[in-house]
């Protein structure tokens, strides 16, 4: 866990965009569900995405995995690789 303590230039700036600086190259999807489960606290309590940081607030931010530079992503589906394309693209002929 990194703590961070919020400085003058990141006053009134809202966490989700706080969180987008912070981890670079993680999905924006990925800082909502953190911040969905609690895992990014604000004075040691749960906020929701459109908190906005004040003057001496502390931000814990968990550890985040990012992808690595050309590394494939292993959530990506190929589109031929569950038939569906193949399958779509073909039509019924009625007799």
């Amino acid at each position: 866990m990194r703590q961070v303590e919020i400085g003058a230039g990141e006053i009134g700036q809202r966490i989700d965009n706080f969180l987008a600086k912070h981890l670079k190259g993680v999905p924006k999807s990925h800082i909502y569900r953190i911040l969905r489960d609690g895992q990014v606290r604000v004075n040691g309590g749960r906020i929701k995405p459109a908190y906005r940081l004040q003057g001496g607030d502390t931000v814990r931010i968990p550890p985040v995995r990012t992808p690595e530079e050309g590394a494939p992503d292993p959530t990506a589906r190929q589109a031929s690789s569950n038939g569906f394309a193949r399958r779509s693209c073909m039509r019924m002929r009625r007799s």
